[in-house]
């Protein structure tokens, strides 16, 4: 199936040449021109080599007059292959050398992989293995990185035609070979079916199955014929012709015949000179006169169009001299240069003692500045030690301050919310030792102590946790707290005190508001903030409980209708300031009560501000993120 796949293809590249000479025919567009003259061109380098290079010629004019710098790079590496053809090595070298400046111009990975692997064989076979292993490696990684089958199929393939007998790459040039011949099918690229396979017949054949390439080799080179592959036709039967050979088997001749007529017809004439060359010897020394003068005037026809075909590259060749008449330009302009650089140096010579004094001087200078330098940086050590010790003095100070005011405000806050419900709790008590009350007011009494006691529970609680937030390791995490239902509670633990003040509370606050804050700090500043509203308001007074919402922040206000605040106090409500000699302090310890309140608010992300009414009366309120949910 692969066989009759094989010659369908075959016709159709015949179609295809056809195709491009009828559209050569009627294109007006020069850029469209030269690329069907190279299209043509690399159709009719494995089929016949003289007219590759015509067209060739045609769209290396076509290019260099407009200006085709992709075309130019195309002609240049037909000519490249052109030339290895003809056995011309300088000048395939030349030319696949100003191709691959061209396309790392023009930045084309698949022209300059097809140059760099065919520069690799190049460089290979004229001994240069480490130059070769460069232009290879290039070729395979970005063969690699473009994922074109049939280049990567080309660069493979080589790869297998380069190592074949080098021990060290020759597993990896056999999986190569195997996945080159893979891709050519997959892709139904005929010429490099052909190629690829007949090097693994040649890899079939050192493995010692001779049947197998033989017969290999020659449904190739049928195939090759068909298609009109001369090349490799020729190519195939080289190698049935080096088996024959060792096997002592009379058909090397016959195949030997075949690669001087498919060389003469496909313009392959360097490549059978070798064989023409050897079929003249054999006949000579058999005393043949007429078959040695038939092969010894086809070579000498070969070596003349050779002449010829090289004096078609003599201007490459004038170019090649003229770079290198400048190189011999540069080089007499080094060895001048490097004369002159010889002259300084014996007057550089001359004048070394006086430089050896002068640096002799020099260290002496050298040691005594640093003898200098070590004494002044001996003292500038001792200020800076001195420095630091005094700064360390200072800041354990700061700390010590610190530490102060945080006891001072601990028993502060102590002091403040025990003292009352303690006095309170005393004061029941004594009420009741004394039997002055009836069973009524008794139970009433009971139930106002046992309030009294589980509020200052609570309190205590709020003073440990607050106690906490100063300590170091405490980590802020807020969750969402609903101040409606906080409020409502706080207002619960102050119920006698409402009920004795006769205070009305209004609470506007949604059941579903919700912020992000720390529900015990939070509670903290309502049960504070209610404390001092009930506190400072009139009997039969109103308290106002409101709640705001401006973008993503919560505002609780607490009103009341009391006196207000003094304005020397307001300025200051928040701040903690020690208790000195001449300092009035806060009335029952409210201030301090606030300045915590400040503190927690700081720690949850929001803040806190008290202001007077215009007419009575004063409020507070706090703002603190609104919970998403």
């Amino acid at each position: 199936m692969a066989t009759v796949g094989l010659l369908i293809r075959c016709e159709q590249s015949f179609g295809q040449i056809q195709k491009l000479k009828n559209a050569l025919a009627v294109t007006q567009d020069s850029v469209t021109y030269s690329r069907i003259l190279i299209a043509l061109a690399q159709k009719y380098q494995n089929r016949q080599l003289d007219t590759c290079f015509q067209y060739l010629n045609m769209a290396r004019g076509v290019t260099k007059r407009i200006g085709f710098k992709w075309g130019e790079a195309e002609v240049y590496r037909g000519l490249g292959g052109y030339y290895a053809y003809r056995d011309n090595s300088y000048l395939s070298f030349r030319f696949y050398l100003d191709a691959l400046k061209l396309y790392r111009e023009l930045k084309d990975s698949t022209g300059m992989t097809l140059v760099n692997i065919k520069l690799g064989v190049y460089q290979h076979y004229q001994g240069q293995h480490s130059e070769a292993e460069g232009y290879i490696k290039q070729a395979l990684a970005m063969a690699m990185h473009m994922r074109n089958d049939s280049v990567m199929s080309a660069v493979m393939a080589n790869y297998f035609f380069i190592y074949r007998n080098d021990t060290a790459h020759q597993a990896l040039a056999s999986r190569y070979l195997a996945n080159a011949y893979q891709l050519a099918m997959k892709g139904g690229h005929t010429r490099m079916i052909i190629y690829s396979g007949l090097l693994k017949a040649d890899e079939i054949y050192d493995q010692g199955d001779t049947a197998l390439a033989v017969a290999k080799v020659k449904e190739l080179v049928r195939i090759a014929m068909k298609k009109g592959f001369l090349y490799h036709a020729l190519y195939g039967y080289a190698q049935l012709a080096d088996y024959a050979i060792q096997a002592h088997s009379a058909d090397s001749v016959i195949y030997q015949k075949e690669v001087i007529r498919l060389g003469l017809e496909g313009g392959y004439r360097e490549i059978v000179l070798p064989v023409v060359a050897k079929f003249y010897r054999f006949y000579e020394l058999r005393h043949q006169t007429k078959e040695a003068d038939y092969y010894a005037d086809l070579m000498a026809d070969i070596t003349e169009l050779y002449e010829q075909s090289r004096s078609q590259g003599e201007q490459d060749y004038m170019d090649y001299y003229l770079q290198g008449k400048q190189l011999r330009q540069l080089q007499l302009q080094h060895d001048f240069q490097q004369q002159q650089l010889d002259r300084k140096a014996l007057e550089a010579r001359s004048r070394y003692l006086v430089i050896v004094c002068l640096i002799v001087l020099l260290i002496l200078l050298i040691l005594l500045l640093l003898d200098l330098n070590r004494s002044h940086r001996s003292s500038r050590k001792n200020a800076d030690s001195l420095r630091e010790m005094n700064k360390y003095i200072s800041e354990q100070n700061a700390l010590l301050r610190t530490h102060d005011d945080f006891k001072n405000k601990l028993i502060s806050l102590i002091a403040h919310d025990f003292r009352s419900p303690l006095i309170q709790i005393i004061e029941i008590t004594a009420y009741l030792q004394q039997g002055a009350f009836s069973v009524q007011e008794a139970a009433i009494l009971f139930k106002r102590l046992e309030n009294n006691a589980e509020n200052t529970l609570q309190i205590f609680e709020n003073i440990l946790r607050w106690i906490r937030t100063q300590l170091s390791g405490f980590i802020y995490q807020p969750v969402p707290c609903t101040p409606a239902a906080l409020i409502k509670e706080a207002m619960n633990a102050m119920k006698e005190e409402i009920l004795e003040r006769q205070v009305q509370i209004s609470v506007q606050v949604p059941a579903d508001l919700q912020v992000l804050a720390d529900k015990e700090m939070l509670q903290f500043v309502h049960r504070n903030l209610l404390h001092n509203a009930v506190k400072f308001s009139p009997e039969r007074g109103t308290i106002a409980i409101t709640a705001g919402i401006d973008k993503e922040m919560v505002t609780i206000n607490i009103a009341d209708e009391g006196t207000g605040i003094s304005t020397d106090m307001l300025d200051h409500l928040f701040e903690y300031r020690p208790e000195n000699k001449g300092t009035k302090p806060s009335k029952g310890g409210a201030g301090l009560a606030l300045i915590i309140c400040k503190d927690f608010m700081d720690k949850m992300g929001g803040i806190i501000v008290a202001e007077n009414h215009a007419d009575k009366g004063c409020s507070f309120s706090y703002t603190l993120p609104c919970s998403k949910n």
